[in-house]
């Protein structure tokens, strides 16, 4: 049995330790990636000049129709030369999940009503006022369901990172796999790793938004 071989459980124990790390690292710096991104182009949708916003429904429609995969061989072999993988994984998951994050801004902010803003404009708020106390608390809520669902959904999709020779929590499962000839219980493991990421990382959301409101 493996835990019977101390120094074998200790390589595959570090081959996850590994991968792990770089499964989380690349799903948090692509979130917050693509959050910026996503609010940037958002901002760009807004824009009183028909360039801008006609830019920004360009970018969203090539984003939208653009395999990921496809996205992170494009950055891995053409933009990066070979190079760095997780660096073109975190921009492709990043611009990937900026088309995501700008459409859960847009249907956010949507939900305020114009009567509040009315409201707040005879009250006498500034734009930034208005944005600040009216527009932004209630739509932290409102996008928070499915900003949580797209942050878990990007955290999973990052098992394919392996395309570009990165050691992520998939390939350090499918080595112990090989290693071990065994299948059911790396799969299960991997899949109870994931599910506690998930768990922590929807947590992580809901603390930052309780936080955010009370600033």
């Amino acid at each position: 049995m493996l835990w019977s071989h101390p120094d074998l459980l200790t390589s595959y124990l570090h081959l996850l330790a590994k991968g792990l790390g770089a499964t989380v690292l690349i799903a948090l710096l692509s979130i917050i990636g693509g959050t910026l991104l996503g609010a940037g182009i958002y901002a760009m949708t807004q824009s009183r000049h028909t360039w801008v916003k006609k830019t920004a429904q360009c970018y969203r429609f090539i984003v939208r129709g653009a395999p990921l995969t496809v996205l992170i061989l494009l950055f891995y072999y053409v933009v990066l030369q070979g190079t760095a993988g997780i660096l073109a994984a975190v921009l492709a998951f990043s611009i990937n999940f900026s088309n995501f994050a700008c459409s859960v801004i847009q249907s956010s902010f949507g939900t305020v009503s114009r009567g509040q803003l009315d409201a707040a404009t005879a009250l006498g708020f500034t734009r930034r006022q208005t944005l600040r106390y009216i527009i932004a608390p209630q739509a932290l809520v409102n996008a928070l369901p499915a900003y949580k669902f797209q942050a878990v959904t990007l955290l999973k999709g990052t098992s394919i990172v392996g395309y570009v020779a990165i050691l992520d929590l998939t390939q350090a499962t499918e080595a112990i796999r090989q290693g071990t000839g065994q299948s059911f219980l790396p799969l299960l493991l991997i899949t109870v790793i994931y599910m506690i990421i998930a768990w922590l990382l929807c947590n992580l959301l809901d603390y930052l938004v309780k936080h955010t409101q009370k600033i």
